[in-house]
């Protein structure tokens, strides 16, 4: 392993095409490169990338709105997936959102998603509700949320 591999870093811009091409692997509804470009200019947004041997292993993307730390979308490339990546990079996320003045996480989860779902649960997000249709293919989403611990910024 290359130094710093695993661990969670700034993504860098350049890394914007390889998040497309992870986001057409693994959603059914993927922001592209031109999205994914244009997200990067607003204030706010922030990403986060864990790599393993050079390459983009996960990454993490959000961007915050007074209290909230909306999630803009988490992803792990199947190459790398059962590493706990996905974890990792959002409880690594939550001080780095506290310091830009967030107080909790909020996002969306496709209902087919079982995966994601089960991990949030396990790091200590909760269920909000089911929102039907949410999704530009009919599909429901879970509305899933995160409130910080108090006293965590470093």
């Amino acid at each position: 392993m290359r130094s710093g591999d695993g661990t969670v870093v700034p993504l860098r811009r350049e890394e914007l095409a390889r998040v497309a091409e992870i986001e057409a692997q693994v959603f059914p509804e993927p922001l592209d490169l031109a999205a994914l470009s244009a997200l990067w200019d607003i204030p706010g947004v922030h990403y986060l990338a864990i790599r393993e041997d050079g390459e983009l292993a996960a990454y993490f993307g959000f961007d915050v709105h007074g209290p909230i730390a909306h999630v803009i979308s988490n992803a792990t490339d199947p190459r790398f997936r059962r590493r706990g990546y996905g974890a990792r990079i959002l409880q690594e996320a939550e001080p780095i959102a506290r310091r830009m003045g967030a107080r909790w996480f909020l996002g969306e989860v496709r209902a087919s998603n079982e995966p994601q779902r089960r991990v949030l649960s396990r790091i200590g997000w909760g269920e909000i509700g089911r929102c039907p249709h949410f999704f530009g293919n009919g599909e429901d989403a879970y509305v899933v949320f995160r409130l910080f611990a108090e006293g965590t910024i470093p």
